[in-house]
């Protein structure tokens, strides 16, 4: 049997797409297919082309359904094909209280609604990230190649000729010249860089990291948008899967990304498993008023996920809009500073002959 290339687990977007097929088949024929059947055909269809490595785990999921003694998310878990933790709380929830075909629709959509977040922040960062990095490389390289192959003839022919050229001129080989003799300050600097965005979640970088994020007005109204939008979207999931509500907020410290706001949900899960109202619990969130309005009116009416839901949409192009505010910053920087940057240092390599050639010419 030769070497089989595929799939080793499921990314978001497999995930995605299991659920969605698995939630189709559960609310077909108005709901009257049996949790086994839906199981079954979800799977046959993650076993076949570009799923066939997966095919023994989804047979497995299937078999250990299909006998009634194991539980949906136990089974998923054992395949260890890459569900979750706070997916597979959901679906264990929903389960356990009967609402699993209300339930995975829900999942569905919180899940397809932060899977785009991240790709639409992702999108707009990326292409102003390159061409920063492009503009600093190509003035760093007009600077440490291009005008000493220019200057230093001249200075080597008249040392005093470097005071008859323009100011802007001499600041930019002053700067040449430090750049040449500490050539281990910008790859130190490009490295420290790189170092602090690759182990900004490690236990030394992380506070600090944190404290610079939330400090930062710009990826403060990011991160908290974000987070506020996740949480609108999966506490409905979670209250209709019939999870008690202090293990709704138990499960959400889970679903966000930000460590201080999962610590938050910690503390209010706690405040609320030990009396608190749910409303006076999350009171510490940074989260718009219009989120604890919706929880206060959720408990009043006994409908906490119906009026979490109503925010929905409104979360979601607030984060759109704050995304938009972040792409505009980088482009403004790349505009306003590094483009500006890059054109004078050119102007220095093109005016630089001139000089020089005045220079050999006297």
């Amino acid at each position: 049997m030769g070497i089989q290339f595929g799939k080793t687990g499921f990314n978001t977007a497999d995930r995605i797409d299991f659920f969605k097929t698995l939630s189709g088949w559960m609310n077909s024929g108005a709901g009257q297919m049996s949790l086994g059947e839906a199981v079954a055909n979800t799977t046959q269809g993650f076993s076949q082309e570009e799923y066939a490595t997966l095919a023994p785990q989804m047979n497995m999921i299937e078999r250990d359904v299909a006998g009634g003694q194991t539980p949906l998310y136990q089974a998923l878990a054992m395949a260890n094909v890459g569900f979750k933790p706070q997916e597979l709380a959901i679906v264990e929830a929903a389960e356990k209280g009967n609402q699993l075909r209300q339930t995975l629709p829900a999942l569905v959509e919180a899940l397809e609604v932060e899977s785009a977040g991240r790709r639409d922040l992702i999108a707009k960062m990326v292409g102003p990230a390159i061409i920063g990095v492009m503009l600093i490389t190509l003035s760093l390289g007009v600077l440490i190649f291009m005008l000493p192959m220019v200057i230093q003839p001249v200075l080597d022919r008249n040392p005093d000729a470097l005071m008859k050229f323009p100011l802007i001129l001499r600041l930019f080989w002053y700067t040449s010249v430090w750049l040449r003799e500490n050539p281990m300050i910008p790859s130190a600097m490009v490295g420290t860089l790189i170092t602090v965005l690759v182990l900004r979640n490690t236990p030394i970088l992380q506070p600090h990291w944190l404290r610079f994020t939330m400090w930062w007005g710009v990826t403060r109204k990011l991160i908290i948008g974000f987070n506020a939008m996740v949480s609108v979207f999966f506490i409905p999931a979670l209250v209709r899967s019939g999870m008690p509500t202090y293990q709704v907020l138990e499960q959400m410290a889970y679903c966000v990304n930000n460590p201080l706001i999962r610590s938050q949900y910690l503390t209010a899960a706690e405040d609320h498993r030990n009396g608190l109202r749910m409303s006076q619990a999350l009171e510490g969130m940074p989260f718009r008023a219009s989120f604890f309005n919706a929880i206060v009116a959720g408990e009043s009416t006994g409908a906490i996920a119906a009026r979490v839901e109503d925010l929905q949409m409104a979360y979601k192009l607030e984060l759109e809009r704050y995304i938009r505010q972040v792409s505009a910053t980088l482009k403004f920087i790349v505009m306003a500073v590094l483009l500006p940057l890059f054109i004078i240092c050119t102007y220095t390599s093109l005016v630089g002959p001139i000089f020089a050639l005045m220079e050999y010419g006297r």
